[in-house]
């Protein structure tokens, strides 16, 4: 029997989604997800994030099913996982790039000089309102995907935080020249990316926008994935990518904002974000989770709860664990003695 593994190695299937700059990116640890998992036909990505593990899971024949709570990470995985031959063609791509008179300047009014120069914010109004021109929900969402990762590209840490803009300046420590690369060419490298990567595995796979508690007790798969926020690393992901959430969920709708970036009052709560809520969530998820035959966990050696009360959690639901480690180092954050976990669990 063909491994896991080999069969991500040697497959004939070439594709591949641009780089990804997201908070907690398993991009580079997917070979390694993948040898541990068990034989599986179907499986759940219930963090899908950037949708990197969800591509690898569907390069190698699997049935995917996906979910993020965050709109704007749904777009990745509703534009490269769920769709399976839907492209935008060179005519379609000319057309977001081309002035559009109807544009509001609801970015422009409230970001400029806060994340982006006046200029850039002109760009992703435009950029905006020619979006939603687009009838086919893919080529939506192929072309948000972009948005979304063009924004968060000049973004130094990937984060939406203050005082980035001095990043920009060559004589600044930690200036890089993709801080201050033309927008306009920053979206079509990334456009061009996605609409590669778009391909058919064989299977219907899905895409969602839900709240985990919600949409977990009714999936039907052999397996899951849980990559959840880490517990103590200090990432609040609807805060942290507040910027890439209001321009596709928001845009237009909000018009009072706080302090030097800019954040709205809206916010989701995942239930992970506050370590008062984390040891009560893990244990509704898994519980929530108990009906599916095969769980893969990530974790690392500082998440909180810690590793013995995270273990002691998942026996509540799957007696046998495996568990694997290796030394890793995410590019932001303190990567001091940092081992990521993988917990394979039935």
């Amino acid at each position: 029997m063909v491994g896991q593994l080999e069969l991500y190695t040697d497959s004939t299937i070439h594709k591949k989604i641009p780089q990804t700059q997201y908070l907690g990116s398993k991009q580079k640890l997917v070979k390694w997800i993948i040898e541990y998992l068990p034989p599986c036909d179907s499986i759940f990505d219930a963090f899908s994030g950037s949708g990197a593990v969800s591509y690898a899971f569907k390069k190698i024949g699997k049935r995917v099913i996906c979910n993020d709570f965050l709109k704007s990470s749904y777009y990745y995985v509703h534009a490269f996982i769920e769709n399976s031959a839907v492209r935008l063609s060179e005519k379609e791509i000319l057309s977001l790039l081309t002035p559009n008179q109807k544009k509001d300047d609801y970015i422009e009014k409230h970001f400029t000089d806060v994340f982006y120069t006046r200029e850039e914010c002109r760009f992703l109004d435009n950029l905006y309102v020619n979006i939603q021109n687009l009838v086919e929900p893919y080529k939506q969402s192929l072309a948000l995907a972009s948005a979304v990762r063009t924004c968060i590209q000049k973004m130094p840490g990937g984060k939406f935080r203050s005082g980035l803009l001095r990043y920009r300046k060559p004589d600044f420590p930690h200036f890089r020249p993709k801080f201050t690369a033309d927008i306009k060419n920053t979206f079509l490298k990334f456009l061009t990316g996605y609409n590669q990567a778009v391909f058919d595995n064989g299977q219907i796979n899905e895409a969602d926008n839900d709240d985990i508690f919600n949409i977990l007790p009714r999936i039907k798969v052999d397996a899951v994935y849980f990559d959840p926020p880490y517990g103590g690393s200090g990432f609040d992901y609807e805060r942290d990518y507040f910027f890439v959430e209001l321009f596709t969920s928001y845009y237009g709708q909000i018009k009072a904002f706080n302090g030097k970036t800019k954040t709205y009052p809206i916010f989701k709560e995942s239930g992970f974000n506050k370590k008062t809520q984390l040891h009560a969530s893990f244990l509704k998820l898994f519980e929530s989770a108990s009906h599916i035959p095969i769980w893969l966990i990530s974790y690392n050696n500082r998440s909180i709860p810690s590793y013995n009360e995270f273990i002691d959690l998942i026996k509540k639901f799957k007696p046998k664990i495996n568990h694997y480690e290796k030394n890793y180092a995410y590019k932001v954050g303190n990567n001091n003695a940092l081992k990521e976990y993988l917990f394979v669990c039935t």
